[in-house]
């Protein structure tokens, strides 16, 4: 009852002297994001299956005791920008009723402090890396180097800071070792019952050594909105499959969502955020108009050349220029 009712945090890392006490290496706030499985705008068949690797691995402790496993797991989740990365991170922390450690890595000087980081969370928490493809150089080294590297004699790289911050120069940076060791090594047994969720827009460019199983159990991609999870948008919106408003006519509603899932099944990309965008700017006008003016945007995008959504625009492109 004590867990079930505790008020559960969200920690975020901050810069440290050398030396000071693990506990000041986080600072916290409460933790209140609305976002439930319930409301998760994915496939339901990939909703339910994640929620039943979740609760099965929360209740396997003596399980990796017996195999002689750590008792943590790893999620990569992946996808385009606006797809729901970070609602199914705060979905599963609501789910498990565990803590949220948000780790900046540029923050991070060394594989020391990052090791400290590791052994200063507790159990029943989630360690969230999000964008690391940003964060930090980890490429994929066979790539880079134009033949085949063997993880175990370069597990040494050193992994260049996209963003330093001030005084980064002439410091030691984390390697790919620490990264890796971070992840799936000795020190990351110590702290029990606990998950690793790192999230990227472009798994491509990730290094193998981090995608492995022990270190990223399962690969989970985010898509582009499917006609079910514009369901669920429609519901969490609009109260669309609820009770009838007395304002609406259901056989227009009704009709209007037809349209709007025929489009969508006619390849046409749009992300679950930009539907919500819609949705939001329609707040009060009722579902009818809301949902007409989405029928109208994906006709347009239907209509209009694709533009891949993880490529800069034309405009974009042609300003750099």
């Amino acid at each position: 009852m004590r867990l079930t009712s505790r008020e559960r945090r969200l920690y975020t890392n901050r810069a440290a002297a050398p030396g000071e006490d693990h506990h000041r290496l986080w600072t916290s706030h409460a933790f209140s994001h609305p976002s439930t499985f319930d409301t998760l705008a994915v496939d339901p068949a990939l909703r339910e299956e994640i929620r039943a690797d979740l609760l099965r691995f929360a209740s396997r402790r003596e399980h990796y005791a017996r195999v002689g496993r750590a008792w943590k797991r790893g999620y990569l989740l992946h996808g385009p920008p606006g797809t729901g990365k970070t609602s199914l991170v705060a979905a599963i922390a609501n789910l498990l009723e565990f803590d949220v450690y948000d780790l900046e890595l540029t923050t991070v000087p060394t594989n020391s402090h990052l090791r400290r980081l590791l052994i200063s969370t507790t159990p029943k928490s989630v360690v969230v890396v999000e964008d690391i493809d940003c964060s930090l150089d980890l490429s994929d080294r066979r790539k880079n180097r134009g033949g085949i590297v063997d993880e175990d004699n370069n597990n040494n790289a050193q992994l260049a800071m996209l963003s330093p911050g001030p005084g980064a120069i002439g410091r030691e940076s984390i390697s790919l070792s620490g990264v890796l060791n971070f992840v799936d090594g000795l020190w990351s047994s110590c702290v029990g019952e606990r998950l690793m969720i790192f999230t990227t827009n472009h798994p491509e460019r990730l290094d193998p050594a981090l995608l492995r199983p022990g270190r990223m159990d399962r690969k989970i991609e985010l898509g582009y909105c499917s006609p079910a999870a514009l369901r669920v948008l429609a519901k969490n919106y609009l109260g669309v499959g609820e009770e009838p408003d007395d304002d609406q006519d259901p056989d227009m509603v009704n009709g209007l969502m037809a349209q709007a899932e025929g489009v969508l099944a006619a390849d046409v990309r749009i992300t679950p955020a930009d539907i919500g965008e819609v949705f939001m700017g329609c707040d009060g006008a009722g579902a009818s108009a809301a949902l007409r003016k989405l029928v109208g945007e994906l006709r347009r995008r239907r209509d209009t050349p694709a533009v891949d959504a993880m490529q800069p625009s034309a405009l974009t492109a042609e300003t750099m220029e």
